[in-house]
């Protein structure tokens, strides 16, 4: 009988490529699915740390692990797949037991080959039960989210309502600027019109008149030119 061989942390990660850190989160989150070395070491004599020792078993455990996470799923479904696969193992074992040891009578373990098939569908079970709470989580965003896009509608067409509004108010009040600017300027044409025909109809002056006028307009003319 070959002894089993034990790998070091740092070689069970470089085969799995990634972190030591990782590899020692995965050992500490699924301990109970790993050999003693690997998942809870004891402590060596002294105090000193125990340092993890990891079987063939054990990497093949964790290859298991790393795949069941890339596939997107969570550490608790990846333990019930874990759990699911130990059941199934040890009910296999189990009925490889019995089957040599009954071999006269295979009426003691018709129940047997059933068993894995109820593990896998319970595990299936758990995991359509998973995938349908987070696909109402999904629904209930969706909801919250078109709820949040309803009300944003209702406040934009608020806004716009009360933009229409203030661009009406704004012509009317620029029509009625317009309105009163043209009875102004009819107004002072008016004025202007009636100030010409008063200038045109005015009678002509006296000669005298005529004479002071000019003098006046000499005086001014003198006083403006000095």
């Amino acid at each position: 009988m070959t002894e089993a061989r034990y790998r070091l942390p740092n070689e069970v990660a470089k085969q799995l490529q990634v972190s030591p850190s990782t590899l020692r989160r995965w050992s500490n989150e699924f301990a109970d699915y790993l050999s003693p070395s690997a998942g809870r070491p004891e402590a060596a004599p002294g105090g000193q740390i125990a340092h993890r020792r990891y079987s063939d078993e054990d990497l093949e455990t964790l290859l298991t692990i790393k795949g069941l996470l890339a596939e997107g799923l969570t550490y608790v479904q990846v333990a019930r797949r874990l759990e699911a696969l130990r059941l199934r193992r040890s009910t296999e074992i189990e009925a490889e037991e019995e089957s040599s040891v009954t071999a006269l009578g295979p009426s003691l373990v018709d129940s047997s080959p059933f068993a894995p098939a109820v593990t896998v569908l319970a595990d299936t079970l758990h995991t359509v039960a998973d995938g349908q709470q987070i696909l109402l989580g999904s629904q209930q965003a969706n909801r919250d989210l078109l709820s949040v896009i309803l009300q944003d509608n209702f406040g934009l067409k608020e806004e716009n309502a009360k933009l229409r509004d203030r661009m009406l108010e704004l012509e009317r009040e620029l029509a009625e600027i317009r309105r009163q600017d043209a009875s102004r300027r009819e107004a002072l044409e008016e004025r202007l019109h009636k100030l010409e025909e008063r200038l045109s109809q005015a009678p002509p002056l006296h000669p005298k008149a005529q004479h002071q006028k000019a003098n006046r307009s000499g005086c001014l003319g003198q006083f403006f030119s000095s």
